[in-house]
């Protein structure tokens, strides 16, 4: 070939380098501007949005809330047109659902775990008491939760698990533990309402369960112990009152039979002397007039009784045959 014909060559060879060039240009162009509408459209669209069932949207335009009264605030379940998301921010809140929160501040030990390395309460006899409570509340004022909290489940915990400390210090250990949880649990409650409500975060909290109660394992055994010892002596206590309650009335019927007995036994005595004194006092004037023959009448009506009382009498003299027979009959 010819130093003509290759200079020729070279110069279609470039020639279709260009094109080519030139082709992935004018590609690259047409998909980068399909690229730019597409995001241009997404970001347009992106204030468009569905407000589900038991929620409700907030719109925050360049980070200051849109609106200034509730209603302009907060926009109910449906459409929501807003500008795309670099101008207006959508902020959904779930007001519709009740919300659960387990409380780990205080959980319950295992027989591997101590109370330095879990959540205790102090009680007012200071014992040492470990406290696990299962939360549920609802957003009430979802412009309050929105603008002044971060987090709404790290307030619900410090709030519960503080109001946990306070309540738990005017009681005893013995309270927590049986009679008095329910009155432990609405404390917590209103307390860590208090607090809530004090950090205006628009929660309401609808209840604080205990779930779990218990003493440390450093200290299980010693309590378990002493309570088994105040239930042995309440029950020594029990039955004591028991045996007095059966003793008592016991003692109190022979006692009333006792008096009865003696006062009876009195009656009987003074009619007897009333009867011997109204004798007395019957012959008390006739013995004045004339008392030798009152003396004689009363001897011998005395000798008389006595005789009968005691039946036949016999009066012998000596070694004779002869009898006297008094008050009863002769015998051989």
């Amino acid at each position: 070939m010819k130093r003509k014909d290759l200079k020729k060559a070279a110069a279609g060879g470039g020639t279709d380098r260009s094109a080519a060039a030139s082709d992935i240009i004018s590609s690259l162009t047409v998909w980068f501007a399909v690229l730019a509408a597409v995001v241009l459209l997404v970001i347009a669209l992106s204030g468009i949005r569905i407000v589900k069932s038991g929620e409700v949207a907030l719109v925050l335009r360049f980070g200051k809330l849109l609106g200034t009264t509730p209603e302009e605030q907060i926009h109910e379940p449906g459409l929501l047109l807003a500008f795309p998301y670099i101008i207006d921010e959508v902020v959904t809140v779930p007001v519709g659902s009740v919300m659960k929160l387990d409380v780990t501040t205080h959980y319950t030990p295992t027989h591997m775990t101590s109370y330095s390395h879990n959540g205790y309460v102090i009680t007012g006899d200071r014992n040492l008491i470990i406290i696990s409570a299962s939360v549920q509340y609802v957003i009430s004022d979802p412009v309050a939760y929105t603008l002044n909290i971060d987090d709404g489940t790290k307030l619900v915990t410090a709030s519960v698990s503080s109001a946990m400390s306070g309540a738990a210090a005017p009681m005893s250990a013995e309270e927590l533990l049986t009679s008095g949880k329910l009155r432990y649990s609405d404390e917590v409650l209103r307390g860590a309402q208090e607090l809530i409500d004090g950090a205006g975060a628009g929660i309401t909290l609808k209840s604080v369960e205990l779930t779990s109660v218990s003493m440390p394992f450093e200290v299980k055994d010693m309590y378990d112990a002493v309570n088994s010892a105040k239930v042995s002596a309440a029950t020594k206590l029990e039955n004591a009152a028991l045996y007095r309650g059966s003793l008592i009335p016991s003692a109190e019927a022979k006692a009333d039979t006792l008096v009865s007995a003696a006062s009876a036994e009195k009656a009987s005595a003074v009619a007897a002397a009333n009867s011997y004194l109204s004798e007395f006092y019957g012959v008390l004037d006739e013995y004045g007039t004339n008392p030798e023959k009152v003396r004689t009448r009363i001897y011998n009506e005395k000798i008389a009784a006595m005789i009968g009382a005691i039946g036949t009498v016999k009066i012998t003299d000596g070694d004779s045959d002869s009898r006297i027979v008094i008050g009863g009959k002769t015998g051989g």
